[in-house]
Parts: C-alpha cells; structure tokens; sequence
C-alpha cells in the first residue's frame, strides 16, 4: 500500500503490552536529574565468550579487552541510574554488556547527550554507540548500523482528560512534550504545518534534553501530550498509578533499532555475531522481557502489512528480531516516515 502522506493512517499491530519495571521520581521539568528508581530483581542470564563471534572481533579490539560506547540516558526503561545517580542499568546496558561478554570484551559506557553521540562517534571518539537509535535513511550517510530489536512510538496522555491522540495529526492545537533530537520532533513540525493549512491551531513543540523530563512535562501540566518511544512511553503509564495512559503507539518505516558504529568499521560483523549469538542461546530474549524492550507479547502477530516492511530488517512475523542485520546503505531504508497506526486505546481519554 503506497504511502502518499507521512501521516496518514493505517491501523498496523494487534493490541501489544510490555511489563515494565521501575519507578521513575517526579522532578522539575526543566531539570537533567536522572530517572531514580529501582532496577529490575530479576537475574540476568550469564553469557560466556561465544568462540565463534570472538574470532571475529579484530586484533586491536582484543588487545584493548574493551570497547567504549556511547549511550544517552536518563531514558528508562533503555538506559537510566540506579539509585546512586552514578550506575547506569536498563536495557541497553544489561544487552550491551552481555554483547560485549559474547565478544571477550568489556564494554565502557559514556552517558552522553542524545544529540550529541553520532557526532562524537563520527570524530572516533567512540568505538559504538546504543541509544536506542532507528535506522533512518538519513543517519546512514554517516554511520553504520548493526540491528538488534523493533521499536515505534506512542503517545501518553493524562488518563480522562478528554484528549484522543492516534496520530500526529490530532495534535493541532495542543502543547506536546517531545525529546530533543529524535525524529519525533519532524513528525511534530511537519504536522503543524499541515494544522496551519486546515485552518486549525498549530502544535506547540515542547522539547526536553531526556525522557524524564519529557514525562515530567505532562505531569505538572505544561505540556498536554508527551511522544517518544513506545517502550517508554509504555514505562511511564506502568509507573504512574493510574495517572496516565498511552492513548496510540504506532510503528514507522524505519523502527528497526541498531548498534551505531563509524562507517565501514570492523565491528560491523562481530557484533551481528554476538546479537545472534545471544538470540541463539536465549539470553537476548530474557533480556528483553526483563527490560519490556520486546515490541509484541510473544504470539502477537504484526499485520501483514508490516509484515512486509519488516521482515527484510530481521524481524519475524509477532514483531521480534530473529537475526540482525548490518545496515551500511541509505537505499536499505526507504527515506521519509511512513506511520502505522494502531487502534485508539478508549479506555485512555
């Protein structure tokens, strides 16, 4: 089915849930404090140095015995702090650590701003990068990627508030909550302008340095609508006691997340190695159903449609990765953003 709209609707995923885990605090909006809370209880798998992926992980990595990666956090539940404000957890950090094990190596985490990462590894500043990046036709021009799992995005209102959001073009006239850098920020832009020639009220782009913030936005009623990502947006409404509610989440022509390396770097195939190493074994999955990274409840089927835009990226029929692929051409990804709605959740407004 073409496409002749970014914005234009089209229901995609049966009804899919994700059991998040940790309690986020409540701060000012404005802030950069990190998500405090509790990290998941529940035991990771060990993963040992698969054999087979080592021997593909080049000379100078393994005299290092470490890569550097950069991450962007507060953004629970992907990467945020444990309760001493100091430690990094969630998911990025317990998936990339256990790659790294896979490899023989260590993996050393820089939390740095999201905007800031695929420029500083650009400059070779770091080996990697995860941050739950899409890979998005334009971001190949200046890095490669490794695929590891489906993602989309959602929208979170205060439950009863009256608002139906379940698509970007419901939100004329409403003040939307928004992480800076991301492709939501676009999406928002482009539907404004489309607000201004219906004749209605443009969008007021609130935009916050993380996701905290972003949710903090809404609850103190600065903003009426927070967007971002579909598992954090599905955390927040877990932790918010009944407060808020994901109203939509939707799937784009460019969800597939992946491991952010320079261009034509050597780590391209040992890390495919290692993601498929982990899905082999199991351990990707646990880990995934741990942190809710998982787009679909294990059974849930992506429409047909999807289907088709999926696949090719290495995800299977109920929306989870089965193998990784590495991404080192913009052709790979059809450029632009096309949006796969699903229903309205009625329950929400």
């Amino acid at each position: 089915m073409p496409f002749r709209s970014p914005l234009r609707r089209a229901s995609l995923l049966a009804a899919a849930g994700l059991a998040l885990v940790t309690l986020a605090s409540c701060a000012d909006p404005q802030s950069e404090k990190p998500d405090v809370g509790k990290a998941t209880d529940q035991k990771l798998p060990t993963v040992k140095t698969d054999p087979e992926v080592a021997r593909l992980v080049p000379a100078a990595f393994k005299a290092k015995k470490k890569l550097v990666f950069a991450t962007a956090g507060p953004n629970a539940p992907i990467v945020f702090y444990k309760g001493d404000n100091k430690t990094l957890t969630g998911y990025t950090i317990d998936l990339g650590n256990a790659l790294g094990d896979a490899m023989g190596l260590n993996i050393e985490w820089k939390n740095i701003s999201f905007d800031s990462v695929l420029p500083g590894l650009a400059a070779g500043r770091y080996d990697g990068a995860m941050s739950s990046f899409s890979i998005e036709h334009e971001r190949l021009s200046s890095a490669d990627f490794v695929s590891y799992y489906l993602s989309g995005g959602g929208f979170l209102i205060k439950k009863g508030s009256g608002i139906k959001v379940n698509a970007f073009e419901d939100l004329c006239g409403y003040r939307v909550s928004v992480k800076k850098g991301v492709s939501q920020v676009e999406a928002l832009a482009e539907a404004s302008r489309d607000c201004r020639a219906r004749g209605e009220k443009p969008i007021k782009s609130l935009q916050f340095p993380e996701s905290n913030a972003v949710v903090l936005a809404l609850q103190s009623g600065r903003a009426d609508v927070a967007v971002n990502d579909k598992p954090q947006m599905l955390y927040a409404a877990q932790q918010s006691h009944g407060e808020l509610c994901v109203s939509s989440v939707y799937q784009t022509s460019h969800s597939i997340a992946g491991i952010a390396i320079q261009k034509g770097s050597p780590l391209a195939k040992p890390l495919q190695a290692a993601v498929d190493s982990l899905l082999k074994s199991g351990a990707y999955e646990q880990i995934s159903d741990i942190w809710g990274a998982n787009v679909t409840k294990k059974g849930t089927a992506l429409s047909e449609e999807y289907q088709k835009v999926a696949a090719p990226w290495g995800v299977g029929p109920d929306g989870r990765v089965v193998r990784s692929r590495i991404f080192t051409d913009p052709k790979q990804i059809k450029p632009g953003h096309a949006y796969y709605y699903q229903p309205l959740n009625k329950g929400c407004a």
